[in-house]
C-alpha cells in the first residue's frame, strides 16, 4: 500500500508539470480540430470508433476549445482549468489509444491539515487499484455476531 501511496505521489507531480508545459495552444488546437474533422467524416480515419466514443472525445474537445478561446499561454489558465484541460487532453487520447485504463486523471485535493490545494494525478487503473485496496484494509464493518458459538467477536481477522 505505502508503494501505491508514493507512486501516486510521484505522477501527481509529472503529470501536472506536464500540463504546465503544454506551451504551443496553437498546435494543440490544431490536432484537435483535425481529430474533429476526421470524426465527423463517415470514411474518416476515426470511423472504427462507435458513436459512444466519438461523443466521449467531442464532449472533451468542446471543453478545451472552451478552455482555449482567448487563452494564449496555459499559464493564463487558473490551477483549476490547467487541471480540466489536462484531463480533457488525456480523455480524447484514450479515446483514441482505446486504453481507458491508461488514462490520466487529475484533481485539485486539500491536503489534510491545511486549506492548500494541491494536484494528484494517477491513472485510472492506479485510482481503481487504490480504491481495492483502500477497500481491503477497511474489510468488514466490524460488527460482531457470534454464530452458535464458532467465532468469538474478539478474534482477529485473518
Amino acid at each position: 500500500m505505502k508503494r501505491s501511496i508514493v507512486l501516486f505521489a510521484v505522477l501527481s507531480c509529472a503529470a501536472f508539470a506536464a500540463v504546465a508545459n503544454v506551451g504551443r495552444l496553437g498546435q494543440i488546437l490544431q490536432e484537435q480540430r483535425e481529430i474533429r474533422a476526421e470524426t465527423e467524416r463517415p470514411t474518416g480515419a476515426y470511423a472504427r470508433f462507435d458513436r459512444n466514443q466519438i461523443d466521449k472525445m467531442q464532449r472533451a474537445q468542446d471543453r478545451i476549445f472552451r478552455l482555449l478561446d482567448g487563452v494564449d499561454q496555459v499559464e493564463q489558465l487558473d490551477r483549476e482549468k490547467q487541471v480540466e484541460l489536462f484531463n480533457s487532453l488525456e480523455e480524447v487520447k484514450a479515446v483514441l489509444a482505446a486504453n481507458e485504463n491508461d488514462r490520466q486523471i487529475c484533481r485539485r485535493e486539500r491536503k489534510t491539515g491545511t486549506t492548500l490545494r494541491e494536484v494528484r494525478c494517477a491513472t485510472v487503473g492506479e485510482r481503481t487499484k487504490l480504491t481495492n485496496e483502500a477497500r481491503d484494509w477497511k474489510g468488514d464493518s466490524g460488527v460482531c455476531a457470534p454464530e452458535s458459538g464458532s467465532t468469538s467477536c474478539g478474534s482477529a481477522r485473518p
